[in-house]
């Protein structure tokens, strides 16, 4: 073999090798297959196997905590309602404590998320309106995630990490906004806020959570649009004196 044809076949070699390096080897006449494509495909199928038990996880989490209580979910409860095998639990949040936080944050992420695409009409009105916006929200969100009030009926009644994670992360941030705008709105004191906001909390969400005790008694859905619409307007007339 000629020495100019021995160093083509050297150099075809060596564009091969880097080919395969940068993922841009071709294969045949119709068309690339890009290594690099086929690589990110082999790796994003585990990604996603791994995004997706997570997420079925996080969602039995959600149902579970709120409906048990922390301390009446076992792990294998919540990878049975996950439909996932012994042990993942561990090997994806490292234990039932780390599940727990993920569960609470995607609760209260979905009322952060609803309220964040709303902010835009808030930016529109201010005193009392602002205010009562705030409260009809509280009404529609509870309506359709009777979770949330689920989840702080078993996690207020007693100091724990939970509760302290709870208000640290999640309710004292909002809270506090919402002392300053009925301050400024209403006149309240701090004290009187206090009574305010937990007269506000209880009435937005109860009626919900309690909906089988609701139909069961009055023999109504309180789900309803109707009824949702009935109890915001009655709320925002008796928290606001607003008619």
């Amino acid at each position: 073999m000629a020495v100019n044809t021995i160093n083509e076949a050297k150099a075809e070699f060596s564009s091969y090798i880097l080919s395969l390096r940068e993922g841009t080897f071709e294969v045949g006449m119709s068309g690339t297959v890009k290594v690099d494509e086929q690589d990110t495909k082999r790796r994003r199928r585990p990604q996603e196997r791994t995004e997706l038990t997570r997420n079925r996880l996080i969602k039995a989490g959600q149902q579970l905590f709120p409906e048990r209580g922390f301390d009446a979910v076992s792990v294998r409860d919540l990878e049975a309602s996950a439909g996932v095998k012994r042990n993942v639990l561990a090997y994806h949040f490292g234990d039932k404590e780390h599940l727990w936080m993920a569960s609470t944050d995607a609760i209260f992420g979905e009322m952060r998320t609803e309220f964040e695409q709303r902010l835009a009409i808030m930016k529109e009105v201010s005193g009392q309106d602002a205010l009562a916006f705030i409260v009809r929200f509280y009404v529609y969100f509870h309506a359709r995630n009777p979770r949330l009030s689920r989840l702080m009926s078993q996690e207020a009644t007693l100091e724990s990490w939970r509760l302290s994670y709870l208000i640290d992360r999640h309710i004292r941030p909002s809270t506090q906004q919402m002392e300053k705008l009925v301050q400024e709105t209403e006149g309240l004191s701090r004290e009187a806020f206090v009574h305010w906001y937990y007269i506000m909390i209880s009435s937005t969400s109860t009626i919900f959570s309690f909906a089988a005790e609701c139909e069961a008694l009055f023999g109504v859905d309180p789900c309803k649009d109707e009824m949702v619409e009935r109890h915001a307007e009655m709320l925002v007339s008796m928290l606001l004196n607003k008619r």
